[in-house]
């Protein structure tokens, strides 16, 4: 938003072709009609106040939630959740000489991205989340190949602002756990038996068994 007369009135900036939900901004005091923008989507930059926007692709930043890694050999995987651009996988190194490029990343989930747990004894067994507990099994394949999702827990939780915290099972791999909090507390917990049905509980631990 801009306002030419003190804060009297506000209109648009014209974003066409460029990510939304901005956080950064710089403005050049020589020429005002050149604009730096951060935002969910990474770094942009216009040089006619937003009528046109150039995406700096070879910066290479994201706003990443939390990491995981797999037991991939000879390279492990690294995953995590962004900010408004899905769940993310990449190999931490490449046979390349070009190392790692963006055509090696793949997308395990949309949504905002968010934790991401891998089966430590099957590094293919990805289990990937989005906002509001959104949490999906995918199988992924050798060279970047992926299957569909497989299954998905569908809870549907009543309230926003959620963190969601979800582990596996460091004795039974096929076992994992996940909770809903708000404010730094326990609010909704659940279970699922199989892959289909879900039972919400409250105040006690939440245990998901994937077949």
């Amino acid at each position: 938003m801009v306002s030419k007369d003190g804060g009297k009135t506000f209109s648009k900036i014209g974003e066409k072709y460029k990510h939304v939900d901005n956080h950064a901004l710089w403005i050049d005091d020589k020429d005002t009609k050149h604009l730096l923008v951060g935002c969910d989507g990474g770094v942009y930059e216009t040089y006619d106040f937003g009528t046109n926007w150039e995406f700096k692709a070879n910066l290479p930043i994201t706003q990443f939630y939390k990491v995981a890694v797999d037991n991939s050999y000879p390279f492990y995987w690294v995953y995590g959740g962004t900010q408004d651009n899905n769940s993310l996988g990449v190999p931490s190194r490449t046979v390349s000489a070009n190392g790692i490029t963006n055509a090696d990343w793949i997308f395990t989930l949309g949504g905002d991205g968010y934790e991401t747990q891998i089966d430590p004894e099957n590094p293919d067994i990805v289990y990937p989340q989005y906002q509001y507990g959104g949490l999906s099994r995918l199988i992924r394949r050798a060279e970047k190949q992926l299957t569909s999702v497989l299954s998905k827990v569908k809870t549907n939780l009543p309230f926003a602002g959620t963190g969601i915290l979800h582990c596996l099972s460091l004795h039974i791999s096929t076992r994992g756990y996940i909770a809903a909090l708000t404010n730094y507390s326990v609010q909704m917990i659940w279970v699922t038996h199989g892959r289909q049905s879900v039972v919400i509980y409250r105040d006690r631990l939440i245990e998901i068994n994937y077949l």
